[in-house]
């Protein structure tokens, strides 16, 4: 007996020492965010303001309010790990010094702890005799809803759209750029790819970054690129509709490279058939598109809610060629994994649509620590059946036991 109580005992300090090296880790790299305050009225660290709000946000909590109410409910806890030198925080404190963070730094800073204490996925995305794809990146913008305000002391603030590069492999967000307007995404698609490594990666999009310029950079880059085209790309779009309206052009390519799936639907079976083509000398100025390769079209078959087939096509462009029409059609379908893995937990789970905060970075800050907290809590609903808003509740009805068991959880590699 007494033997299996100091197995025991070592097994505990283990995953202590571990949820200690973790918080440390957190705690020596938030020690490196710029901090604007001037020193001789500073309190209280950057650093500790910051645990608390991931550790808050971990716990269910989605408001400034709700993450003040959380620390004078589990201060005992927190003390064991976050040192308030001055006492505890005022609310209006935790508002400021999260409003002050450089939004890039902590976001460089969340990125690296992901990489050190989350395993990742060596093997390939997709590999073959001519292709070698490391992964799928996903970018869109993503509006919250309710971060503007009509005016205040500087004049009117815009709500905060952001634009994140998901990884589809890791299931994880890799950077973040902050726009002003929805249009602006095109420019700023660029710049979010120049922040990761894009080299052998199908980057993907909606029609609204199928931009020449767009196109140029992830080709330049060794990447790869399935662009869904609409009006806004002049009358290529058009062109490619009138190509596969053509019959004879249309069954050489479905001979040639053809793919279908049958999915459920909540309204009944989907069909899914993708169809592309190398034939595209014809194009009027196909030189504008880099490296392009094939041409191709998705055609979504459903019945809809009055009993009437439907069917819903979209065309695309690619450096890819046409006889990968699996995956081109795998690239096609994971364009969605951005809003089904990301901005829908972000509303439906952090409920970041309804949250209004003003200060200065507050609401950037706020999506960047969501996503880190997202990318912890998703390694650990890989190992259980509970929905995501239900693990984030019953860690808040028992914080002090549950923190324990999500952070060795979602990091079992390192315990393994």
């Amino acid at each position: 007996m007494f033997l299996d109580e100091e197995r025991i005992d070592e097994e505990e300090i283990e995953k202590i020492s571990f949820e200690k090296e973790f918080i440390l880790d957190l705690e020596s790299r938030a020690n490196c965010l710029t901090d604007i305050r001037e020193y001789s009225h500073t309190i209280h660290s950057v650093e500790s303001i910051l645990l608390l709000v991931i550790f808050a946000l971990i716990a269910n909590c989605n408001t400034f309010v709700e993450i003040y109410l959380f620390m004078n409910k589990h201060i005992e806890w927190l003390l064991k790990y976050i040192h308030f030198d001055s006492g505890l925080p005022s609310l209006a404190t935790i508002k400021r010094v999260i409003g002050m963070i450089n939004p890039k730094e902590l976001e460089d800073m969340c990125n690296e702890s992901l990489k050190v204490f989350l395993k990742s996925n060596d093997e390939f995305f997709y590999k073959d005799i001519n292709y070698t794809i490391n992964d799928m990146k996903a970018m869109d913008g993503k509006t919250a809803n309710s971060s503007d305000r009509k005016s205040s002391k500087n004049g009117e603030i815009s709500k905060t759209n952001a634009m994140s590069l998901y990884s589809v492999k890791e299931d994880v967000c890799e950077a973040t750029e902050f726009i002003e307007e929805k249009t602006n995404e095109i420019p700023t698609g660029v710049e979010l790819l120049k922040r990761v490594n894009i080299e052998n990666c199908i980057i993907l999009f909606d029609a609204l970054s199928t931009q020449t310029k767009t196109i140029d950079y992830i080709a330049s880059n060794g990447g790869f690129y399935v662009a869904p085209v609409k009006g806004n790309q002049g009358t290529l779009e058009e062109n490619i509709a009138l190509y596969f309206q053509d019959e004879e052009n249309y069954k050489n390519a479905k001979k040639k490279s053809y793919y279908q799936t049958i999915e459920k639907a909540h309204g009944g079976p989907e069909k899914r058939e993708y169809i592309f083509t190398n034939d595209i000398n014809w194009i009027y100025k196909k030189n504008d598109w880099k490296n392009l390769k094939s041409i191709g079209m998705a055609i979504r078959t459903y019945i809809d809610k009055n009993g009437n087939e439907v069917k819903d096509i979209r065309y695309f462009i690619s450096n890819i060629y046409a006889n990968k029409t699996k995956l081109l059609a795998t690239a096609v379908r994971k364009e969605w994994m951005i809003e089904n893995g990301l901005h829908l937990y972000l509303d439906m789970v952090f409920n970041e649509d309804n949250n209004k905060c003003f200060l200065d970075n507050s609401q950037k800050n706020l999506n960047i620590i969501r996503k880190f907290v997202l990318a912890i809590l998703k390694r650990y609903k890989y190992q259980t059946k509970l929905s995501m808003n239900s693990i984030r509740f019953n860690i808040s009805m028992d914080f002090e036991n549950e923190i324990n068991i999500i952070i060795n959880k979602a990091f079992n590699h390192f315990t393994d």
